[in-house]
């Protein structure tokens, strides 16, 4: 059974996917799949990927803090720059299209960019003070192109490196911040439609409604989290995640890569066929919430309320998938067939240990299926 954190006024159960380190903790890295290569950068080469439509350099991850630096903290590093003092290292990842994704150094490049586009003047400068008061497009010629030219060094995590090593790269560059979990890392690693369609479905009534608001109070992706587990399992089972050869992608037990493939699959996506796997999860969670109400994705027995499970939650979200329309089956009957496979030990002990193998991914699936296809007809 996985661990029980609590976060605010709930609990999560299984979430130890989630942790920085993971349930593949002590895995061994194959050396071939890490990829980290030294490049610099000039300013006005990442402001060009930056303005660039779409956007080739990614500053605004949900993962990163906010702006937090103040004005003198931003004209103090354009001071750095025009006097060519070094900075220090940033960290990218760049993704298989070449777009580069801030790991390390967004405070640094987003003031550099907002200065280079005159949106504020520099001030209590100590040692430059003659430039007090002045925009970027008040330098002088030679300035301005000193700043342009000015050239960062960074470390790159390139394709193909594991998603799992990224993560521990990421957590190893962070640790001066809060410590971000696997779906934190995750959603800054595929900004885009995926993220976006995340975003909106744990913000949605009806997955509110369906969990009980457990989650509304969320600030750690936990809400994302499953949600991006289900619609993963969701396009395997169609057979529409490829691997990097480009072939019907085939789950190795490593759930971090599969969820990664989810995510950058539907980055790729068109809007029409977005808009249908929205449409089949808001469908899914108004069903749960209808046949199951708002405990329908919690473990029963014990004395108190168990927690949201996220093996629970994917499991009847993929029996709804089979269901015939809302209202058209016995709620009972639909009850009862639902906890007459997560009541079982069968199930409780496929949750376990090695809950995401492949062998026990496929009977869950399978039993949910089977679950929402005995309703064909009710």
């Amino acid at each position: 059974m996985g661990r029980l954190i609590k976060t605010g006024s709930h609990l999560v159960e299984n979430d130890d996917e989630l942790d920085i380190k993971g349930p593949e903790e002590g895995k061994i890295y194959p050396m071939s799949g890490i990829k980290v290569d030294k490049g610099f950068y000039s300013l006005f080469e990442l402001k060009r990927r930056y303005d660039a439509s779409p956007k080739r350099i990614i500053l605004d991850s949900d993962f990163q803090r906010e702006d937090i630096w103040r004005r003198e903290n931003k004209a103090e590093l354009v001071e750095s720059v025009l006097m060519g003092l070094p900075l220090p290292v940033f960290y990218f990842n760049q993704d298989k299209y070449g777009n580069l994704i801030v790991v390390d150094g967004r405070q640094r490049l987003t003031a550099m960019f907002s200065y280079m586009d005159d949106n504020y003047k520099l001030n209590n400068l100590k040692i430059l003070s003659v430039l007090n008061g002045r925009r970027f497009s008040e330098l002088s010629p030679v300035q301005r192109t000193q700043i342009e030219d000015f050239q960062i060094q960074a470390h790159v995590i390139m394709p193909p490196t594991p998603d799992r090593i990224k993560f521990d790269i990421f957590d190893r560059v962070n640790r001066g911040g809060m410590r971000l979990n696997r779906q934190e890392m995750r959603n800054a690693l595929y900004q885009g439609e995926a993220t976006r369609l995340i975003k909106r479905l744990a913000e949605s009534e009806e997955f509110s409604n369906a969990t009980g608001k457990a989650f509304i109070h969320e600030n750690r992706m936990k809400d994302k989290y499953i949600l991006t587990r289900f619609i993963t399992f969701y396009l395997h089972q169609r057979k529409k995640l490829q691997d990097e050869k480009g072939t019907v992608y085939v789950y190795k037990d490593d759930i971090d890569e599969f969820l990664g493939i989810g995510m950058d699959t539907l980055n790729y996506m068109d809007k029409p066929e977005i808009s249908k796997i929205e449409a089949m999860v808001l469908e899914c969670l108004k069903r749960s919430y209808y046949y199951l109400g708002e405990d329908g994705f919690r473990l029963s027995g014990g004395e108190r309320r168990s927690p949201i499970n996220m093996n629970v939650f994917e499991t009847v979200m993929n029996a709804m998938l089979y269901l015939p329309a809302e209202k058209e089956c016995s709620k009972v009957e639909v009850s009862d067939a639902v906890h007459k496979l997560i009541d079982t030990n069968e199930f409780r002990e496929n949750i376990g240990n090695h809950r995401d193998s492949a062998q026990r991914l496929k009977w869950r699936l399978e039993q949910a299926e089977s679950i929402g296809r005995s309703f064909k007809v009710c």
